[in-house]
């Protein structure tokens, strides 16, 4: 099946380890958001890494807890003090346009998650737009000691469906 490319309305969440989430001074252990370092790309990687939170069913903090807990039951290795950014598609599309990125989000399941999404063409070191990102479009913030406990894989089939075409 070829990968789906996300419809702008959606969200992707992507997993974020506690060096990368931005602290308060006066309390290191205070979570105040994200770094922008949480977007750049390992160098064995050539697409950035989420997951599809409407992939899931249920109100918005059930999809929330679905796709963390979709993560948490794939091969990543999730700490307790981790968080998971959560952005809206059109939103990180047009801040990386405006950036003079062209990218592609696009569900391309994959054996230990279904949900996956590759963000495909991310830049490697822009870390001036990474920051933007992390202060606005990808700001929302769930910590992972904040979601129930409960590992489940994502299921095998999306609870999206594509709106019906229009004549």
């Amino acid at each position: 099946m070829p990968p789906t490319k996300l419809p702008p309305e959606h969200h992707i969440v992507r997993n974020v380890p506690w060096g990368k989430l931005r602290k308060d001074e006066d309390d290191p252990e205070k979570v105040l958001g994200v770094l922008g370092e949480a977007f750049r790309m390992r160098p064995v990687e050539d697409t950035l890494s989420t997951t599809w939170l409407e992939y899931f069913t249920g109100t918005r903090p059930e999809q929330i807890y679905g796709a963390i807990r979709a993560i948490r039951a794939s091969k990543l290795e999730i700490k307790n003090k981790s968080g998971f950014a959560i952005g809206k598609v059109g939103n990180i599309a047009a801040v990386t346009a405006a950036h003079n990125y062209s990218i592609r989000v696009l569900h391309e399941p994959e054996d230990d998650n279904k949900a996956h999404v590759a963000v495909r063409r991310w830049p490697r070191d822009d870390m001036t737009l990474f920051e933007i990102l992390a202060a606005g479009a990808w700001s929302d913030l769930v910590l992972n000691k904040d979601v129930p406990e409960g590992v489940e894989a994502a299921p095998d089939q999306s609870a999206w469906r594509p709106p019906p075409e229009q004549e």
